[in-house]
């Protein structure tokens, strides 16, 4: 490169550099990057609906939907009461699904709370429409027993088969709720925050207005306090209202009507008696044993004494007592009148003694052209004209537990369970076992039905017999089984065993009372066909007259042997013929128990008459009439007094109906009959009887005499009350 060239090119490269530079500090400054456009959102949906919202929705539809189908009378009262209690327990309920942060949890949580509450109110409708009762948490466990029984398990199963629809329909909240959640996009969300405050305090303040209203202005507050019973209060207030009412109290009512006779001891002039004479009879047998031979009574050689009681020290019980409660007893009892003996003790002492529980049994199948054994038995014996059997809160259980004991059940079915482990010292097994007498119980259907296994032989009965432990030997299997085959079976066992204490449950009468329901039904069809009755009637009284059979074979029998004016018959029914109730579950329509009675059903009173039969082949020239109101838990004080055995009138709540106490008919519910009128516990009503005249303050003396009553069956029962008087 020359010279020339290289000045050149360093004034290219100068005057380039001076124009870079010059660019440099005369160029404006570049705007910033704009920055990215975010990625579009997507379409977020609202929250879902909250499981809480689903807890009282469900509990509202649940309640409403049970109240109807229960066919309640509608009143506008009690259905606010009804809904004010569903309300106010939904939202408090429906604070367990709302306990913990995690969705998932709070989704399951209410869930778990609405099944259950759904799957108990169709418990309990279901136990409703088979039974017309509700029964209790430990009533249902209880009977829960039963369900491995062949005919149970087969009933269950058709239950749930017919109402499969109703379940269907208690779940269609849970349904709603789950397809909401997932396929339904919501506008807003539904509020959580503060929630729980909200259910809560709103909950607690309903559910004061309700008590409030229960307590104060409702027809039915002494449904809750000291006339409480779990049937009724389901009814006036809703089934978890009654569930948490029992849990809480026990099932007892409230108040204790016993407590208010502490005071001082009381001295009666029946204080200080004789202990009765010849009250035990003389068995003559060769070979020194009892329960065989015939039976010889010496004649007293002393008069009788004047009242029935035993020489019990009340004065030492009660400073001896080791509770408050036991003294209490031992004070209500020594408060009491006893009854004074009559011209009726011991016209049976010595005889045999065969007591039946019919099962179903009513007035209305004694007719003399269809069952003429059971009529010449009801008028031809010790005739009761105004006899009830209560519906005591549960089933067969129940009224067996009363015919046999003298006792309310307190608690259903439990309380005979419960007799098991209790000394069940005035049954008329236990007075005639003491007296030396050949006992038996039998029953023709599964022998552990109602754990009878475990009660029967404590309430005095040495063998218990029933099928799977002999009577399947002699009885063959149907539904239900043979009276007429039992009768057949057993009568050889005992009756060359003088004198012999028996006891029968039946279960011929048992429904369903239909044509496919009943083999004992089909059996005699065609006897009743000439019968103007519906279906159901026919097969009812049809299945009855398998009882009549067997009573015409039994009476044949002690009268071939000679021993009919020695033996006394007592037949009577655990409960009225609930089956003929308007069932959805069974198909049973309006109107079928009104067409057996005659009149229609209205009230206790209506529903649960019935009748008690008294026969011995010496009474049928005697025509005793007994007017005044019976209930099954007078048998065992008249049967007391008739067979003169060692009792005392104060310890069992009944009476003897031919002494001088006063006539007394008591429902669970605190319902009540006298001889002056009757008193509906559900309406608050008491009508007199046509032309008496009521002294003033009378319903008020009954109603507390009733409660006392009741409240003393419980104590008895809960406390093992004669063992403390007697001991093993």
């Amino acid at each position: 490169m020359n010279n020339q060239e290289f000045v050149q090119n360093a004034q290219n490269d100068e005057l380039q550099a001076a124009l870079e530079g010059y660019e440099r500090r005369t160029r404006r400054p570049e705007p910033p990057a704009a920055p990215e456009k975010p990625a579009p959102r997507k379409k977020r949906r609202a929250a879902p609906l909250p499981p809480w919202l689903l807890v009282i929705v469900s509990f509202l539809f649940d309640t409403i939907l049970f109240h109807i189908w229960i066919k309640e009378p509608f009143n506008l009262g009690r259905w606010f009461g009804i809904l004010l209690f569903a309300l106010a327990l939904g939202m408090l309920f429906s604070l367990i699904a709302t306990i913990s942060r995690n969705r998932r949890t709070h989704l399951i949580l209410g869930l778990v709370v609405s099944i259950f509450w759904a799957v108990m109110f169709l418990i309990e409708y279901f136990v409703w429409d088979s039974f017309k009762n509700f029964f209790t948490i430990s009533q249902l466990i209880s009977g829960s027993g039963n369900a491995g029984q062949e005919d149970f398990s087969a009933r269950t199963f058709n239950l749930i088969l017919t109402g499969f629809w109703r379940i269907l329909l208690y779940a269609l909240p849970i349904v709603a709720f789950l397809l909401i959640n997932r396929y339904v996009k919501l506008r807003r969300r539904i509020m959580t925050r503060g929630v729980r405050k909200l259910l809560f305090v709103g909950g607690s303040v309903l559910l004061a207005v309700a008590f409030f209203f229960a307590m104060v202005i409702s027809a039915d507050t002494r449904t809750l306090t000291d006339q409480y019973n779990f049937t009724a209060a389901t009814e006036a207030y809703g089934l978890p209202v009654a569930l948490i009412r029992d849990q809480i109290n026990g099932g007892r009512p409230t108040g204790d009507p016993l407590g208010d006779l502490d005071g001082p001891i009381v001295t009666h002039e029946w204080d200080v008696v004789p202990s009765s004479t010849g009250a035990a009879p003389v068995v003559t047998d060769p070979s020194g044993e009892t329960g065989t031979g015939p039976v010889e009574t010496t004649e007293p050689k002393e008069p009788v004494k004047p009242y029935s009681v035993l020489p019990l020290d009340f004065e030492s019980l009660i400073a001896s007592a080791k509770s408050d409660r036991v003294a209490t007893l031992h004070k209500y009892v020594n408060s009491l009148t006893p009854s004074k003996t009559n011209e009726m003790t011991g016209l049976f002492k010595g005889k045999n003694l065969i007591f039946i529980t019919a099962e179903s049994f009513s007035k209305e199948v004694i007719r003399e052209d269809l069952t003429p054994t059971l009529y010449r038995m009801y008028t031809k014996g010790i005739t009761f004209t105004d006899y009830y059997q209560p519906a005591w809160g549960g089933s067969t259980s129940t009224g067996e537990f009363t015919n046999l004991t003298g006792l309310e059940p307190y608690d259903g079915v439990k309380s005979m369970i419960e007799s098991a482990d209790k000394n069940m010292y005035f049954t008329m097994g236990n007075q005639l076992m003491r007296l030396g007498y050949f006992s038996r119980a039998y029953h023709n259907h599964t022998y552990n039905y109602y754990s009878r296994d475990l009660t029967h032989e404590n309430l005095g009965y040495e063998k218990y017999i029933g099928v799977g432990t002999g009577m399947e030997e002699g009885v063959t299997k149907a539904w239900p089984e043979s009276d007429l085959e039992m009768i057949d079976f057993t009568v050889p066992q005992y009756i060359d065993h003088q004198p012999f204490s028996i006891y029968y449950m039946t279960v011929s009468g048992h429904g369903l009372y239909s044509w496919a329901g009943s083999d004992m039904s089909r059996k005699h069809k065609d006897e009743v066909q000439g019968l103007n009755a519906s279906e159901h009637v026919k097969a009812y009284i049809a299945a009855n007259l398998e009882l009549e059979a067997a009573m015409k074979s039994l009476i044949e029998q002690l009268e071939a042997a000679g021993i009919a004016d020695d033996t006394v018959i007592v037949l009577t029914t655990d409960h009225y013929p609930y089956a003929l109730e308007p069932s959805d579950t069974w198909g049973i329509p309006d109107g079928v128990l009104d067409e057996l009675y005659g009149y229609p059903n209205t009230d206790c009173f209506t529903q649960d008459h019935n009748a008690l039969l008294i026969w011995s082949g010496c009474l049928e020239d005697k025509n005793i009439v007994v007017d005044d109101p019976v209930y099954s838990l007078d048998i065992v004080p008249t049967l007391s007094n008739l067979f003169g055995t060692e009792w005392d009138s104060r310890l069992l709540p009944g009476r003897d109906v031919f002494s001088d106490a006063e006539p007394l008919v008591l429902w669970p519910n605190c319902s009540w009959k006298t001889d002056l009128g009757k008193y509906n516990a559900r309406t608050g009503k008491f009508t007199p009887n046509e032309g008496v005249t009521v002294p003033e303050g009378y319903t008020d003396r009954i109603d507390a005499i009733v409660r006392q009553k009741i409240r003393y069956s419980d104590e008895c029962l809960d406390l093992d009350y004669f063992d403390i008087l007697f001991g093993n």
